[in-house]
């Protein structure tokens, strides 16, 4: 056995070194074929191709491990989570009726403690009619009261007085009303400020739109009126006491009988009026400004005032209006009145004493 083993591994030696050098000859590299089949060397590589379209999405894998928690992010209010309002109280139309709503906000304005000048209130009305029926609404100092409007919020009452205002408060958008049948009526009595507001008094004996106590704050826009419907009565649309500024708004007065007395402006103090206009009607003697203060100086500018009494000033005050209409009508009392560059109705031009 071991010498056939022999005998065939000298066999196949022998055929390695006959073959061997034949068969190198005959295989070739691919270059070198390819170079035999063009009759030269191999060019450079072409541009690539373009992409072909994506195959099929594979199945999703099996989800790795949870990443660790991020940082917590900042909160953020909605509507539904948001704080209530702190010093910020919202008084709506409950459904019952102007009666109960004028309960509401006087149950809305008693609720209130610890307003002063380091923690002020606003009392903010929606659109509606509040009605305090006989019993006046008293607003505390830094307590400001707002409505949504001159015409579509009111308060209304039937008293002697429908609202009082503190120092330190201010009215400002909406109407007050007064009306008496049985004797006077106030519609504001304000020791604070007044801005875009209505005041509308209706008596019988007497009629005050505004009474101007002192007031911290100007009034600002306002329009008042005030009428009686008896005779002899006292009707003022604006009655200033204390040091008022008033800027801008309108101011009537109108007395029902022909006995009693209609004044727009009654000063019992220091008074600057600008860019008004100051009317009077009815009664005996109209008066757009009555002066009774004593040793005080009324001022008026840039206004408007009409009636057939003229003015009326005390002995000791001073009234001085400038570039303004006025109704030329001679002055009476006995203080001094002075109104140089002014006109009347008819644009003719009025004398320096006011007539």
């Amino acid at each position: 056995m071991a010498r056939n083993r022999t005998y065939a591994l000298a066999v196949l030696v022998t055929v390695a070194v006959v073959a061997g050098p034949a068969l190198a000859g005959t295989v070739q590299s691919h270059g070198a074929k390819h170079a035999a089949a063009t009759g030269g060397p191999r060019g450079p590589r072409g541009p690539r191709g373009a992409r072909g379209a994506a195959g099929r999405r594979g199945p999703a894998g099996v989800a790795g491990p949870a990443g660790p928690a991020g940082a917590a992010g900042a909160a953020v209010l909605s509507a539904s989570s948001a704080s209530p309002l702190l010093r910020t109280i919202v008084v709506s139309p409950s459904g019952v009726g102007a009666a109960g709503d004028g309960a509401l906000l006087a149950a809305a304005v008693a609720g209130i403690s610890g307003a002063d000048a380091t923690n002020p209130y606003l009392v903010s009305l929606e659109p509606g009619v509040y009605d305090l029926g006989s019993t006046p609404l008293h607003l505390p100092a830094y307590v400001d009261l707002q409505g949504s409007g001159q015409d579509v919020t009111t308060i209304s009452g039937e008293g002697q007085l429908a609202l009082a205002t503190a120092a330190g408060t201010e009215v400002r958008g909406l109407t007050v009303s007064d009306a008496n049948a049985t004797g006077a009526a106030e519609a504001i009595d304000a020791a604070g400020g007044l801005r875009d507001v209505t005041a509308v008094a209706s008596g019988t004996s007497a009629a005050t739109a505004v009474l101007a106590a002192s007031p911290t704050m100007p009034i600002v826009d306002v329009t008042a009126s005030a009428t009686t419907s008896s005779a002899s009565s006292f009707v003022q649309a604006i009655d200033a006491q204390g040091n008022v500024t008033i800027d801008g708004g309108s101011f009537t007065a109108t007395e029902g009988g022909a006995v009693g007395q209609a004044v727009a402006l009654f000063a019992e103090g220091p008074t600057a009026v600008s860019d008004a206009t100051l009317q009077a009607g009815g009664g005996a003697n109209p008066y757009p400004v009555d002066v009774v203060a004593s040793s005080t100086v009324v001022t008026v500018t840039g206004s408007r005032l009409l009636g057939g009494g003229g003015f009326f000033v005390s002995t000791g005050d001073t009234l001085g209006v400038g570039a303004s209409e006025i109704p030329g009508v001679p002055t009476s009392g006995s203080g001094i009145a002075r109104c140089p560059d002014d006109w009347l109705p008819n644009f003719d031009g009025a004398s320096s004493d006011c007539s």
